[in-house]
């Protein structure tokens, strides 16, 4: 991945408008050289139309888009050097495999020679030299993809742009097709941008995630930042399967200490009383667990002073193969989710005792949606 400070494109002030609806608002960005960069977010959130107008496919209704620091906001798509990867593929399917790699050369006046070392050298990476002689109508949807990659590779862009190109793939393909990528991105070292509405995809091929909401982006990190550092209330729910337990607490001094209290538990946060009283919201504050860190306490155990214990009731056990996904219900009645492994059973009714460790959890604050620690 390529390191902070190589920066191949930047996006300033980016806003995008359609007869007056805003898709995309004010949006800040700098894209790496070498990285693997994915798009993330709900239907309509602005990914797509950020995207194109990468590609020169949508232009900004304000705003400038530099790439390697030369401003390209006006140039036309086939000046940008760019590749784009459409969810259909958008291949010519009465040509052959060969014609739909050479084809983009062909219209650029490449030198026969050139085409023809161009297109052998990206079809034996890709492993589509057995079907170069093939109609794009007979290939199957894994090939189809190589294919619609090779097109894009030959032309040697400075970056490659793929829209949900695994839409249309099954779930074990669809995961067979992802590890592919990302290997080929490694073998090219090409910049790709990826666009996707699915989590898991995002968490396994970004290098970064940005994910974005109703036209803004919530956050840019890593996989592990955006899971374990969400920087706002719509990451903490939107990332994770199941989403983050979002419990309401207040926050109280007593006797000179800090606590978070809910009608089930009482945390002391002296270490986080600085942080926690720049909030807009005091005393009410969204405190949150990831439900993999919730876990079932044994009474007769002796356990951490700081670990904080909860009494629930099951109310719901859904299998997930070798985990479970446990409803839980404390006695105010606040349901909890938690993620325990399938080696023992449970069933709706039966009482426990949940707990979990303080330093573990999340702060957020309600009025801003803002993260505080």
């Amino acid at each position: 991945m390529a390191r902070e400070g190589q920066i191949l494109i930047r996006l300033e002030n980016i806003t995008k408008e359609f007869n007056g609806t805003i898709a995309v608002h004010n949006l800040n960005l700098e894209i790496w050289e070498g990285e693997f960069l994915c798009f993330l977010g709900p239907s309509g959130c602005g990914k797509t139309t950020t995207l194109r107008m990468i590609a020169g496919l949508e232009r900004p209704t304000r705003g400038e888009i530099y790439l390697r620091g030369q401003r390209i906001t006006d140039w036309p798509p086939q000046r940008r050097n760019i590749g784009f990867m459409f969810q259909n593929y958008a291949l010519f399917n009465h040509m052959s495999v060969y014609e739909n790699l050479a084809f983009g050369l062909w219209v650029r006046r490449v030198p026969r020679e050139e085409i023809e070392r161009r297109v052998r050298s990206v079809a034996q990476a890709l492993e589509l030299e057995p079907v170069l002689h093939l109609r794009a109508s007979r290939l199957d949807l894994s090939t189809m993809q190589r294919v619609a990659l090779a097109r894009i590779l030959v032309i040697e862009p400075q970056v490659l742009l793929l829209d949900e190109p695994l839409n249309n793939f099954r779930p074990g393909l669809r995961e067979l097709m992802r590890a592919e990528l990302k290997r080929w991105q490694y073998q090219f070292g090409r910049t790709m941008v990826y666009v996707t509405h699915d989590q898991e995809e995002a968490m396994t091929l970004g290098d970064r995630i940005v994910i974005m909401n109703a036209g803004h982006i919530e956050q840019v990190g890593t996989p592990d930042e955006v899971y374990q550092r969400p920087a706002t209330l719509f990451v903490a729910s939107f990332i994770g399967r199941p989403s983050m337990n979002l419990l309401p607490v207040e926050y109280r001094i007593s006797e000179g200490r800090a606590f978070l209290v809910s009608p089930d538990f009482e945390i002391p946060v002296d270490d986080r009383r600085e942080i926690i009283e720049k909030s807009h919201s005091l005393p009410n504050l969204i405190l949150g667990v990831r439900p993999e860190q919730l876990r079932i306490h044994d009474p007769q155990e002796s356990s951490p002073p700081d670990l904080i214990r909860i009494p629930a009731q099951v109310d719901l056990v859904r299998p997930q193969g070798r985990k479970l996904i446990l409803d839980v219900k404390t006695r105010s009645g606040t349901l909890l989710q938690m993620v325990v492994p399938s080696i023992r059973r449970f069933v709706a009714g039966e009482q426990l005792e949940i707990a979990f460790y303080p330093h573990q959890t999340l702060l957020f604050d309600p009025q801003t949606g803002k993260g505080l620690c």
